[in-house]
């Protein structure tokens, strides 16, 4: 049974890989860039997990992006947040993040952000899946109005070594803008990001993992020529 599982995933796996890259929206050959990505997350919980204090989560990430073939800085942020566990697999997480920007074509500016999320872990036996479903109010130096974005991530993990320790890492994340600011956001459909790459569970606990990967950007620049960045990803997270 174990190996019908295992050849599912990488099956599973496989074909997600497949549709994440052709999938991609149409690249314009004067918009693209090759980036490089640098995250860590650390997270954990203020008591033993079978307990009522266990329930409240803590969570701090950040992260370096390097633009122009990782030759300039792009972006460097920190989000920490507090969250409660309302099911085994359900958590609601409420957060701030300040971000440094210095994207192309734009003077360099800073960023804060409010964002509320769910984060659940799907019941399937043989295929890890993940959602993560994010609201963000955003709030600019350039200009004094509120932009609401909704974000939707799922992911698949499926195993491809018998000890699960080595997997697949597979996800796609659309963002939404809400309304429209005279800063810059417009409403619609403007950014999806598409990340294929592989996992590996650090240490006998398993409370560390490593995500290297592929990760395609596409970004609506509305009436300029569209976006499509190439990153290499590099993910540590940890758990305590």
């Amino acid at each position: 049974m174990q190996r019908t599982q295992l050849g599912l995933a990488r099956l599973v796996s496989f074909c997600l890989v497949t549709l994440a890259l052709a999938a991609a929206p149409g690249r314009s050959q004067q918009g693209d860039d090759f980036q490089l990505w640098l995250g860590t997350m650390l997270s954990g919980r203020f008591g033993a997990r079978d307990s009522e204090a266990g329930r409240y989560r803590w969570w701090l990430e950040a992260q370096d992006r390097q633009r122009d073939d990782w030759e300039h800085f792009a972006l460097g942020f920190v989000r920490p947040a507090l969250g409660y566990d309302l099911h085994p697999r359900l958590t609601f997480w409420a957060g701030y993040a300040y971000l440094a920007n210095d994207v192309a074509l734009r003077e360099p500016f800073d960023e804060h952000r409010l964002w509320q999320q769910l984060s659940w872990n799907l019941p399937v036996d043989f295929l890890p899946l993940h959602s993560r479903s994010r609201l963000e109010q955003r709030f600019v130096e350039t200009g004094a109005e509120t932009g609401w974005r909704y974000r939707q991530l799922l992911k698949a993990a499926p195993a491809l070594s018998s000890n699960g320790r080595l997997y697949a890492s597979l996800w796609d994340e659309v963002f939404v803008d809400l309304n429209d600011t005279r800063w810059g956001q417009r409403q619609g459909l403007r950014q999806n990001r598409a990340f294929a790459g592989l996992g590996l569970y650090l240490g006998e606990a398993r409370s560390k993992t490593l995500e290297v990967g592929y990760l395609n950007q596409w970004i609506d620049r509305r009436g300029r020529d569209n976006t499509v960045n190439h990153g290499l990803v590099v993910w540590l997270t940890i758990n305590f």
